[in-house]
């Protein structure tokens, strides 16, 4: 309450437009109309005022006065009468939600609800039963009536002229009330003349319960009465007080400017005019002669008996002063802050014209602070008229909308261009309403400058990672983005495109002989020669070391793809310079284009590299075309792949055995060691149809080492079990990754125990020739440990009998080719001869292998071939058969 008291003082209109809005909560209370009146009469029985509306209402509503004037006589009554309604209520376990119509229900209901506002205290049963037999919500609308009944009974006690705010038809029945229930005029008095007390008793108590200090002086300027609370912010009791006069109040008073309150205080203008006074700073001297800083107003009383009196009000605002004057030092400091600070600070009206600014935005316009006040931005940028409007028209939006706004803009002041960041903030005064504009700004030319360079520096880096550092191509990456847009314009109707993967023909064998700084020029010259080959508009890019793409926008067929490919295979036909000295190199080219129906750009990739790989395996320094045969191809390759990675997991392989004879004596000189692969669908499969999968997926080296383990060690168990067979010999085809890690080899042997002179390893000519020097010395040091070496299908490769001498080989292995046309009219007879011949004079044994018939036999014997192999003596056999084999060929 008293936080609304306060306001009445000063203006007491505000207090009764106040007192109206809360009346609407009484308004639209939903409970029976005679219980509202009735509580509100018994409530405001003791302010003595408001009691004629009610009393009227009541009869309106069918009371009798005399129940009205019974109701304020003994409202005790009530009370008297809780116990009985209360048990009631409370054995039919109500939960109402609305008020009931069963009139006896609603009288007890009406008896709970108007015991307590009869006697709070008395009456709190009553509260407890309204609350168990109603709703939260209604019962929380009972209790807002309570609510609103005892505040305003309080309202009407603070202001009695409240009270007398009388509406004439109140007046005008007024007369018939007293005659109806005489005993009413003790309660009512007369509205007409609405007399009461200036100060009335239940006032008083109010008035000690306030925070502020009130004292009423007489028209004499002397205290006649004070409250609490001005007795303790002035030190004195309230019979010192009392002994007291304006002049007293005076006495070493203080304005808020520090000078003298006397001549011409609020006190003595109130006292004389007879007009409210508005709160004033002013300081008061206590009892002990402290400064006491109050917020002080005085208002006019009516007093009959005395004549014009008056009503102050002190406020203790000792504590808002200390804020106040931190603020202050506070606004000090931060002036102080923003002048030694970097930022321009501007403050400009409503009309654009400067108030404030502070030494660095002077400075800027080689100015001072004084000569900048008064202008405007026309004034100090006549050059620019442009930039003038500009931020005015920003003023403007800042102080219609009330909303800041900042921006970073380039800036030209006095022939010098910067970057700056502003903000503009709408000045507001103490009531709210926008007076001006303040602009803060900093010079960030630095921190721009910072960005550009720092965005330079990530353009080169994207750059970078787009481009190939050695070509200056474009890399994979940049390739994908490109053709994933080209997909998406075909997909929009845009013509066909196509792309073409190349990879160099041999490049590593360039990288091995001539060394990687040969093989990285190579490069540069070949994407040079690829720039020339191709237009403005198609895309060249190096996809990864040797591999190179290019994209062909706007093709009207295959054709076109077909003619760029011919035209940089013929480029190639010339050696490439490199510095000092000439290549001859050759591509292969894989061809696709979209016509195919691609959705993804990784396909596309995917089969021109397969088209590719084709080129390569049918000779190389050519292209091929995509077509779905090479993707079929492509997936079949792939799940071969996966089923050999299981395959060797789930060892699936199994080992055959063929026998190599002795061709003088006819008996078993040893085995080839032949893989074959157990396929859980396929049945038995032999290795042509997966060996150039395991050479070119690295898988041949796992394969090979358990091929050459499981052949050691057999013949090491066939030695233990034939003692007199120790001259039993394995031979073991060697692919090219094998015969590069010879600590495979020394491993097997160690593992199985397997004499070495007993290990045949067959090795071919293209895998001797890849390397010869590095394959010569390999070979040696296996003749050193013992093992033999064999030159495997020797015909089919190099065919260079020049070179056959340089590597320390123990036999060589004539290919089944020669030996299946050797008849006694066979063209190849000679040829064989000469090779027989040729081994003889190296030092080397000679093997045949593929000898089929007798006629063979005869002639490889007669020739002087020391070895034969082939169906005529025996297929590939599984190890039971051929251990077989072994025990027949030592029986007598």
């Amino acid at each position: 309450m008293p936080a609304f008291f306060e306001p009445a003082f000063a203006c007491p209109d505000t207090l009764a437009d106040l007192w109206h809005a809360a009346r609407h909560a009484y308004l639209d209370c939903p409970l029976p109309a005679v219980f509202k009146e009735l509580t509100l009469l018994l409530a405001l029985r003791r302010a003595g005022a408001g009691l004629v509306e009610h009393a009227l209402a009541l009869t309106r509503l069918g009371l009798a006065p005399a129940a009205v004037l019974s109701a304020l006589d003994e409202p005790r009554a009530f009370v008297d009468q809780l116990a009985a309604a209360r048990d009631v209520l409370r054995e039919q376990h109500l939960h109402l939600e609305t008020w009931p119509e069963d009139p006896v229900l609603r009288d007890m209901l009406m008896r709970c609800g108007l015991a307590f506002a009869a006697d709070p205290q008395g009456g709190a049963d009553g509260r407890a039963a309204l609350a168990a037999a109603l709703t939260p919500a209604l019962y929380t609308r009972w209790t807002a009536l309570a609510a609103y009944a005892r505040g305003r009974a309080a309202w009407f006690e603070l202001h009695p002229d409240l009270a007398q705010r009388i509406d004439p038809p109140l007046v005008e029945t007024h007369a018939w009330l007293l005659r109806e229930a005489p005993g009413l005029a003790r309660h009512f008095g007369d509205p007409a003349v609405g007399a009461r007390p200036l100060v009335a008793p239940a006032l008083l108590r109010l008035i000690d319960a306030v925070p502020t200090g009130i004292l009423q002086l007489d028209a004499r300027g002397a205290i006649v009465m004070s409250n609490t609370t001005a007795q303790r912010l002035l030190g004195h009791g309230p019979e010192a007080l009392a002994g007291l006069t304006i002049d007293d109040l005076e006495r070493g008073a203080l304005r808020d400017d520090g000078q003298p309150l006397a001549p011409g205080s609020p006190l003595r203008r109130c006292l004389e005019q007879h007009k409210p006074q508005p709160p004033l700073t002013v300081g008061l001297r206590t009892a002990r002669g402290e400064l006491l800083w109050t917020s002080l107003a005085a208002v006019p009383l009516a007093d009959d008996d005395h004549g014009a009196a008056i009503m102050v009000t002190l406020v203790d605002i000792g504590e808002r002063r200390k804020i106040e004057r931190a603020l202050q030092e506070s606004e000090i400091k931060y002036q102080l802050l923003v002048e030694a600070s970097d930022v321009f600070l501007l403050c400009f009206d409503r009309d654009g014209f400067i108030f404030h600014a502070n030494a660095l935005i002077a400075g800027l316009f080689s100015s001072t602070v004084d000569d900048l006040i008064g202008k405007s931005l026309g004034d100090l940028a006549p050059d620019l008229p442009e930039l003038a409007e500009a931020y005015l028209a920003r003023f403007a939006q800042v102080m219609e909308g009330g909303i800041g706004v900042s921006v970073e803009e380039m800036i030209e002041v006095r022939g010098k261009t910067g970057w700056f960041s502003s903000t503009v903030v709408p000045l507001r005064d103490f009531d709210g309403q926008v007076t001006g504009v303040q602009v803060v700004a900093r010079d960030i030319t630095r921190r721009r400058r910072a960005e550009i360079a720092l965005r330079a520096r990530e353009e080169r880096s994207r750059h970078d990672s787009l481009h190939d550092p050695l070509t200056r191509l474009p890399n994979r990456q940049a390739f994908m983005e490109k053709l994933e847009t080209a997909l998406q314009a075909v997909r929009q109707g845009r013509p066909a495109f196509a792309v073409l993967c190349l990879d160099l023909d041999r490049f590593k064998n360039v990288n091995d002989s001539l060394g990687h700084s040969t093989g990285d020029r190579l490069l540069i010259s070949f994407a040079r020669l690829l720039q020339d080959c191709v237009g403005p508009d198609d895309l060249l890019a190096r996809l990864s070391g040797d591999e190179f793409g290019v994209l062909l926008p706007n093709v009207q067929d295959a054709s076109d793809a077909i003619r760029v490919a011919d035209r940089i295979l013929a480029q190639l036909k010339r050696p490439l310079s490199l510095r000092d000295q000439e290549v001859y190199t050759s591509i292969s080219v894989g061809i696709t284009w979209s016509a195919l129906g691609y959705e993804r750009t990784e396909d596309i990739l995917r089969d021109a590299d397969t088209a590719m790989h084709r080129a390569k395996r049918r000779g190389k320094s050519r292209y091929e075309l995509f077509d779905a045969d090479m993707h079929a191809e492509a997936v079949a390759q792939l799940t071969l792949e996966s089923d050999l990675r299981r395959a060797i997991e789930r060892v699936e392989f199994e080992v055959y055995y063929q026998p190599v004879i002795d061709l003088v004596s006819g008996q078993i000189s040893g085995f080839e060691a032949l893989l074959r692969w157990n396929h859980p669908t396929r049945g038995l499969v032999l290795p042509g149809e997966f060996i150039g999968c395991a050479e070119e997926t690295g898988l041949i080296i796992p394969i090979g080492e358990w091929v050459l383990r499981e052949a050691c060690g057999q013949m090491q168990r066939w030695h233990a079990k034939y003692p007199h067979r120790e001259a039993l010999s394995i031979s073991v085809n060697l692919s090219g990754k094998q015969f590069a890690q010879p600590a495979l080899i020394a491993k097997a042997l160690h593992e199985s125990m397997l004499v070495p002179s007993s290990l045949k390893l067959e090795i071919t000519e293209s895998v001797i020739m890849e390397d010869p020097k590095t394959a010569s010395e390999l070979i040696e040091q296996l003749r050193r440990e013992q093992v033999h070496s064999y030159v495997d299908d020797f015909g089919t490769g190099y065919s260079s009998l020049s070179y056959l001498h340089r590597f320390p080989m123990s036999a060589l292995k004539i290919d089944r080719s020669f030996i299946s046309n050797i008849g006694p009219d066979g063209e190849n007879a000679e040829i064989v001869r000469t090779i027989v011949t040729l081994a003889h004079n190296l030092g080397m044994s000679v093997i045949a292998e593929g000898v089929e018939t007798r006629a063979q036999l005869d002639l490889l014997a007669e020739m002087g071939c020391e070895f034969g192999q082939g169906y005529f003596f025996s297929r590939p056999v599984s190890r039971g058969v051929a251990e077989s084999m072994i025990s027949r060929d030592c029986k007598p």
